[in-house]
């Protein structure tokens, strides 16, 4: 065997305890985000007593109760910002290392959005879809679209994962007239 090969072969068992090591991180911040949002009083499911992979329609009980919603694709936006962020910060850093920030990141944010203060500042915004909070399904959901839109942008040249963003901030401007830009606005107390 040459020298190359006794090497990546003796790299192997490392790389392999750096992956798993990596997903153990993963997984705890996952299981802290779920006792978090249980502790606030956040349903396991959606309260109307279905589970769904999409939820499409725009329905008070049932938004940010399934799987995914129309609101996932602003989660995947929100990896592929991510992954620029750290990126930039990082850039010597393994995808895998950033991965984890992104996790970590994301499961902050559905905690920060599941508290009373923030729940009430989304449904009180002028036009307001209506929201009452995610279930630990929908919480789940959103934190695996951040770490999809991250792995895309990672892959990804970066004027494509920018076409792909502003395309699916589009579709939900169109589709359902919400998205960051006019979620934004109407925090702002735009009338839209």
């Amino acid at each position: 065997m040459s020298d190359a090969n006794s090497q990546s072969a003796s790299l192997a068992p490392e790389r392999v305890a750096t992956l798993l090591g990596r997903a153990a991180v993963i997984a705890v911040l996952l299981l802290f985000m779920v006792g978090w949002l249980r502790a606030m009083g956040r349903p396991w499911v959606c309260p109307c007593g279905t589970v769904e992979l999409w939820q499409g329609a725009l329905t008070a009980e049932e938004n940010s109760q399934q799987f995914s919603d129309w609101y996932s694709a602003l989660h995947v936006i929100f990896g592929m910002a991510l992954f620029g962020f750290v990126h930039a910060m990082k850039p010597h850093w393994a995808t895998g290392a950033k991965l984890v920030v992104a996790v970590a990141s994301s499961a902050a944010w559905e905690a920060m959005e599941n508290t009373p203060v923030l729940i009430e500042l989304f449904s009180n915004a002028t036009n307001a879809v209506p929201y009452f909070g995610d279930s630990i399904l929908n919480a789940i959901g959103d934190t695996l679209f951040v770490a999809l839109g991250f792995l895309a942008a990672a892959k990804l040249p970066a004027w494509m994962t920018v076409l792909i963003a502003l395309a699916l901030e589009a579709t939900i401007a169109f589709a359902i007239k919400d998205g960051f830009v006019i979620g934004t606005l109407r925090l702002f107390g735009v009338d839209i």
